[in-house]
């Protein structure tokens, strides 16, 4: 089985591998130690504005912002939704670990998952291989 570029997805359970145990600091007022807290305004009223009307927005130009709503981002056709979608396989030798950001765990999710899944692992061990996968 030659490793080349591949497009396949396997459905999967994703876990965290690791855990931020960093510490966190507050800002602190200096005269009376009290919290500081970042407040949301509104560029054009110059007021404070509530969690409530705060949206999310694509910006397109400086003057042009596409609204995006939390169903909008639902409904988006994702073909990695709770999937790994193989895009290329690599010599495990040629992974520098330093390069990878967050770690996770991947079990197959399903019955059907579980052969695809485990013939997957077995030919990346056996072959020296990584697989480059996007998930979302």
């Amino acid at each position: 089985m030659p490793f080349s570029s591949v497009n396949s997805t396997i459905p999967i359970k994703v876990t965290a591998a690791t855990e931020d145990h960093s510490i966190r600091f507050h800002q602190y007022h200096l005269d009376d130690m009290a919290r500081i807290r970042t407040r949301k305004f509104c560029e054009i009223e110059g007021a404070e504005v509530r969690a409530e009307e705060i949206g999310k927005g694509y910006e397109v130009s400086k003057d042009t912002i596409v609204a995006i709503s939390d169903e909008d981002l639902a409904g988006l056709p994702l073909t990695t939704a709770k999937a790994i979608e193989i895009v290329a396989f690599v010599p495990y030798s040629e992974i520098d670990p330093i390069r990878i950001g967050e770690g996770y765990y991947l079990e197959p999710d399903g019955q059907v998952a579980t052969k695809p899944y485990t013939l997957l692992r077995q030919a990346l061990k056996r072959n020296s291989k990584a697989a480059v996968a996007r998930f979302a």
